[in-house]
């Protein structure tokens, strides 16, 4: 019994710690996903969380500032809101686009991002059927 005792004891031991490591990894890196819409209804709930949020870049809304920021808008429904960024662009990232922003809402309702991703069209079209046989 007592050489069970000695195997099981700390085996409980390492896995309670490893599954302990593995919560506290995911709950850190869980980011809530709200829409703008709902981001503008929940305002003062919001203001120093840490959210992620998706919409549609409205045309002509993409400016680089002068500190190598970017500013631009997203649209979702009938909500707005306007998004500044500084780090890497996406290379698809553009008017129309649909983006998804991460980072916290600043007390003058701008939404500052320190994640910027572009989703990709799900569907892309070519002007020509890529394998076509040749008669002749």
């Amino acid at each position: 019994m007592k050489g069970k005792l000695k195997f099981i004891l700390p085996l409980l031991v390492i896995v309670s710690l490893i599954s302990w490591l593995v919560f506290a990894g995911v709950k850190d890196s869980m980011v809530y996903y709200i829409t703008v819409d709902e981001l503008l209804e929940d305002v003062p709930d919001i203001y120093g969380q840490k959210v992620r949020v998706s919409g549609t870049v409205v045309h002509g809304s993409i400016k680089n500032e002068l500190d190598d920021s970017l500013r631009f808008t997203i649209a979702d429904g009938n909500g707005k809101i306007d998004i500044e960024y500084d780090g890497i662009i996406p290379d698809i990232f553009t008017d129309g686009v649909e983006a998804v922003v991460e980072g916290k809402l600043s007390a003058d309702n701008v939404f500052v991002a320190d994640l910027l991703l572009a989703k990709c069209p799900t569907k892309y079209e070519s002007d020509e059927a890529p394998y076509q046989r040749k008669e002749g």
